[in-house]
């Protein structure tokens, strides 16, 4: 066999062996990759992901902070005026965030550990100091009767003597005293020794009082290192030793969702689901489109009716059966979550959270909440892109490459007739304050992330590429075998109506064999019987044909 007739099967055979390569690769391609990512994610104490999980120093994070100061509080009972407001700040802070006492577990793939969060003044980033004062809601005052209000009319009396000193319902302080140095209260000294009213555990008032430096502020924790499988990566699985909390009924109560900082990669859902200890509740997150963030795409979620609405219903399977429900594995979460008495939308009731306050959390300048909200009191200018609460995921890793939590913190004041300092007072949800925590992937943290997703496209396109180049090697192979075979049909017309010439001679060395070649036409049944000028013509055998 010839080297010319060899060439279209060696081509059939490398085309063939490149398409078996591509197929293998383009299938099995995902779980190498998933592998290697789950090598390098997956939290060990040896684990590449590890050292930036444990100490965030190498992710710069900010929490701006924006008071919301109360302009007219002699006019609270005026009728027709309505609580004005004049937004100040930012005052920035530069965090840091430590994890501390980590435990792992390799009997259930867990880790545990204590959050430890460090607040640092930031004069440059703030426009304001930490002396500017603020005049808000006396929240420990509003508090305390939103304690005792269903409480029998003696007490209420007793009480009174006590709100005397207080004097009226509004105070001013220092953005210092509000955040993080507190400040000494009237009922809280009074109620060390009265007991009157359970008062949280704090000699002082302030929003992040005793909170800087604090290990045990935010809760123990216990998280899935993704050690088992890359896909269970970050998921909560114990807050406070416990796997629910005692803040809502059931099934609202359970501890689910991501800690935070990782989610399962190659995520295709519609939603994701984040524990937040500082609300004591799962908050969900709707897909709301692609984005960049320093040239690095990713699918970013954002805040809204799933977690804001009071008609949300959500499915949890393995329930008891409940006779009201046409479903009884169906339930109202919206209601689930209200404690008791529903807000409009846009509130979240983090009352049985905060030590009994009526605290209600919302987005900044009640963003996407019932426009009830903010026509009750004057100051109000919601923006999406200034007070919108956003994660932006990146898909192939499920790294978080944009965070912007935005959330505001409202008390509610009520009226007490029985009262005097809040008799004829509005039914109204204060705005008190509300912040911005900013963390972004780093120009230093970007290019090995762009590397790790290239890797991941580098593989799929590759055996896209094998699987194209051998589907043309094969096409080829055939084309130059339909080719060669049309070429040998050719030769052997060509010979049979060429006459034999006086000088044509046989090459020497090659078979041959004779055959009659009529060349005559028949003009009629004799001349067919007859064979006339007949000669023997000398055909070339097997593989020396293609020499003619």
């Amino acid at each position: 066999m010839t080297p010319s007739r060899n060439r279209p099967l060696t081509l059939a055979i490398f085309g063939t062996l490149l398409l078996s390569l591509g197929a293998l690769l383009c299938f099995f391609w995902p779980v190498v990759f998933l592998r290697l990512l789950s090598k390098e994610l997956s939290l060990s104490p040896t684990s590449t992901s590890f050292d930036v999980w444990n100490n965030s120093t190498t992710v710069p994070l900010h929490l701006e902070i924006y008071f919301f100061n109360w302009t007219n509080p002699e006019e609270i009972r005026t009728p027709g005026k309505k609580p004005s407001f004049v937004q100040l700040g930012p005052y920035t802070f530069l965090e840091r965030r430590e994890k501390v006492n980590v435990v792992f577990h390799p009997e259930n793939d867990t880790v545990s550990f204590d959050l430890k969060r460090t607040w640092y003044f930031d004069v440059e980033r703030s426009n304001g100091t930490l002396k500017d004062n603020v005049t808000q809601l006396n929240v420990v005052a509003l508090s305390a009767v939103h304690r005792i209000r269903n409480w029998a009319f003696y007490w209420h009396t007793m009480f009174e003597l006590m709100l005397i000193k207080i004097g009226q319902i509004h105070l001013t302080k220092t953005v210092d005293e509000l955040l993080f140095t507190g400040y000494e209260d009237t009922l809280i000294n009074m109620g060390k020794i009265s007991k009157i009213v359970d008062l949280p555990p704090f000699d002082k008032f302030g929003w992040f009082y005793m909170r800087n430096e604090s290990t045990t502020f935010d809760g123990h924790f216990n998280m899935a290192t993704g050690q088992d499988s890359i896909m269970n990566i970050g998921i909560l699985r114990n807050w406070n030793y416990r796997n629910t909390t005692s803040f809502y009924d059931a099934p609202c109560n359970a501890v689910e969702g991501s800690a935070g900082e990782f989610w399962p990669p190659d995520r295709n859902f519609d939603e994701i689901t984040l524990f937040s200890a500082d609300i004591c509740r799962p908050l969900t997150y709707e897909y709301n489109g692609m984005m960049t963030y320093n040239g690095i795409e990713g699918k970013q979620y954002v805040i809204g009716d799933k977690t804001l609405s009071n008609s949300t219903k959500r499915r949890y399977t393995n329930r008891k059966a409940n006779s009201q429900s046409q479903d009884p594995d169906v339930v109202n979460v919206g209601q689930c979550f209200c404690n008791g008495e529903c807000t409009p939308s846009g509130l979240i009731n983090v009352t049985a959270c905060r030590y009994g306050a009526p605290a209600f959390v919302s987005l900044p300048h009640f963003h996407k909440a019932d426009p009830i909200l903010r026509e009750q009191i004057a100051g109000m200018n919601p923006d999406d892109e200034k007070h919108g609460f956003h994660i932006t995921l990146e898909p192939t890793t499920g790294i978080p490459i944009d965070v912007a939590a935005r959330l505001q913190v409202n008390i509610l004041l009520q009226p007490l007739d029985s009262l005097s300092l809040f008799s004829g007072v509005p039914r109204t949800y204060f705005p008190m304050f509300w912040f911005n925590e900013h963390a972004g992937i780093t120009e230093e943290l970007a290019p090995p992330l762009r590397l790790l997703i290239q890797l991941s496209k580098f593989g799929h396109y590759t055996s896209i590429a094998i699987l194209v180049l051998g589907s043309l090697i094969v096409l080829a192979a055939g084309v130059l075998h339909c080719l060669h075979k049309r070429g040998r049909v050719d030769v052997v017309m060509t010979m049979s109506n060429k006459p034999m010439s006086a000088g044509f001679t046989v090459p020497t060395r090659q078979k041959t064999e004779l055959i009659y070649l009529d060349t005559t036409v028949a003009t009629d049944d004799h001349d067919a019987q007859t064979r006339l000028n007949r000669q023997l013509y000398p055909k070339l055998v097997g593989d020396n044909l293609q020499d003619l």
